[in-house]
């Protein structure tokens, strides 16, 4: 399984898997047969005895805006995508925009539709971080989500009813910061583990201490680099009860 760095608003890289060509045909396929669907209910609910007329040609309106639609209220996916468990991120960690989104569905013309898929397919093979055309010119590539992590990689953290904040500057943090603080926590946990290790002055720890407390303008920190982002997203969870 190959992996991509993903830059976040704090320039802190963290890796992801990169979605697989396979999981990436899948989901077209099933997308596919979803468009299938929908034109043959169509014409068999609307179409006319007498045969199509002009008008029914807007019920294409959805299959021909299906990827861009999909990708643009879904969050970087398509239904697809969703059962694949796989979605379209930036790589610069920033939110996926419309106009990226847009790139995207008319590079699909090149990527996809002129050519079967076969710029696409030796594209993402040859590219080392699962882009297509689509993907190099809107700053996108395609991840796996590992719903192993999903609740890990939520904010939340169980905070005693009596808690006590430990940095009143933790109100100004965003959920985009607690959110990477959180997926940084994960991220190391899962390297010490993987390196049968513990080590609570992690480069990543390090680099995510320095970038909040530059951000929300920390002076002292109390404990290790680990205690103090642990502090910080139960100050957070606190603040947003």
């Amino acid at each position: 399984m190959e992996y991509v760095n993903v830059s976040t608003t704090q320039n802190i890289d963290l890796q992801y898997k990169i979605a697989s060509v396979g999981d990436r045909i899948l989901a077209y396929l099933f997308d596919s047969l979803i468009m299938i669907a929908w034109m043959l209910i169509c014409f068999f609910a609307f179409v006319e005895p007498s045969g199509p007329q002009f008008w029914h040609l807007v019920f294409y309106v959805p299959v021909v805006f299906y990827n861009l639609l999909c990708e643009v209220f879904l969050n970087g996916q398509s239904f697809g995508k969703m059962v694949l468990k796989i979605k379209v991120a930036k790589l610069d960690g920033s939110e996926l925009t419309f106009a990226s989104c847009l790139i995207r569905w008319v590079m699909r013309l090149v990527d996809i539709s002129l050519f079967s898929g076969l710029v696409a397919f030796v594209c993402v093979l040859i590219n080392g971080k699962g882009q297509r055309l689509g993907d190099l010119a809107a700053g996108t590539t395609v991840i796996k989500l590992d719903t192993t992590d999903h609740f890990e990689s939520t904010t939340f953290v169980n905070v005693p009813e009596d808690y006590e904040t430990k940095y009143s500057e933790a109100v100004n943090l965003s959920d985009e910061d607690a959110r990477v603080i959180k997926e940084v926590l994960v991220f190391v946990d899962r390297d010490n583990r993987n390196k049968g290790e513990v080590r609570d002055y992690h480069p990543m720890l390090l680099k995510t201490q320095n970038a909040i407390k530059t951000k929300l303008g920390i002076k002292e920190v109390k404990g290790t680099a680990k205690q103090f982002l642990e502090d910080l997203l139960k100050d957070f969870n606190h603040n947003h009860k």
